[in-house]
């Protein structure tokens, strides 16, 4: 059981920002080793909201090199290598961006996502998080340190994989169903679930409506409502259709427009990690702007949907 835990932090939205670099060595089942280096951005902009998450900024990185040149000294570990992160699809796209701003090749490694064979690993978990798995397992934890985040993630991935007895990193596809990403010189391919064929899901045009009981009391009414990630109460189709229903309207797009930005579970763990997809990144755009985007959770939805009304309009 040898791999490379990776971690980066960023200095703002842009996936190339790379402020700071952790890793922690594996071999043979053991956390060997921990490193970790500051990198000075090619712009050196750090948005304040990333600095309070990680507490780096222009400052403390002005001296520091800029990722062409430390990847020079660090490329080596990750070479051939087995390679995980903590919600790995935004590291390794953080990897595979910065290479591509400085025009480096990609190196040739397999990479897995200790978030996704936590989830797995051990269900029913209230949070997958980090700094939730860390303290559950007494692992030591300064979150957002990125050398801290790869040895933590490191420890995760080795208690999942002795919890199901497995001692290779390729038996991650089989234990839990998992496709192992690559790396390599033309591209990448993506790690993630290995589904079987799924159902196409029923879409919004297909659901009869019911306009019986909408009210001008409700608190949709008239509000253009957006979701981003998959809900667990309902599936997206439905959920507008819900919407539609109190008096609403639904959007796939975030505009001036939007009254109500509704977050999955995951979207809302994202931010809180400092991770914002791109509705997240407009509707705080709008906001700055006097565009008013207000952000709620599954369950704030839920709670305005199940509002009594007096009647009908």
């Amino acid at each position: 059981m040898n791999f490379v835990a990776l971690d980066f932090e960023t200095a703002n939205h842009r996936r190339e920002s790379v402020c700071e670099i952790g890793i922690a060595i594996v071999q043979d089942g053991i956390v060997r080793e921990q490193k970790s280096w500051l990198v000075r951005p090619r712009d050196n902009w750090f948005n304040s909201m990333n600095t309070r998450i990680h507490g780096i900024d222009a400052t403390k990185v002005a001296d520091a090199p800029e990722f062409d040149e430390l990847w020079q000294s660090v490329s080596g570990y990750f070479e051939g290598a087995n390679v995980i992160a903590h919600n790995a699809s935004f590291d390794l796209s953080v990897l595979r961006h910065v290479l591509a701003q400085y025009e480096l090749p990609f190196p040739e490694l397999s990479y897995a996502c200790s978030l996704q064979v936590a989830r797995r690993a051990w269900r029913g978990f209230p949070s997958y998080g980090l700094s939730a798995l860390s303290q559950r397992f007494g692992i030591s934890l300064n979150h957002h340190a990125a050398g801290s985040d790869a040895e933590a993630c490191a420890h995760i991935m080795l208690r999942a994989m002795e919890a199901h007895s497995l001692s290779h990193f390729g038996d991650i596809e089989e234990a839990f169903g998992l496709r192992i990403g690559k790396l390599y010189t033309q591209g990448y391919i993506p790690a993630g679930r290995i589904r079987p064929e799924k159902k196409k899901k029923p879409s919004l045009h297909s659901m009869p409506l019911d306009l019986s009981r909408v009210s001008k009391s409700h608190p949709l009414y008239g509000k253009t409502v957006v979701f981003t990630g998959s809900l667990r109460s309902m599936s997206r189709a439905e959920a507008q259709k819900s919407v539609i229903e109190a008096g609403g309207h639904s959007s796939n797009y975030v505009n001036e427009r939007t009254h109500y930005l509704v977050l999955s579970e995951r979207v809302f763990l994202n931010i809180e990690q400092g991770i914002n997809n791109n509705k997240v990144q407009q509707a705080r755009r709008l906001t700055s702007g006097g565009n008013g985007v207000t952000l709620i959770s599954e369950k704030e939805f839920l709670n305005l949907l199940q509002h009594e009304v007096s009647g009908g309009s």
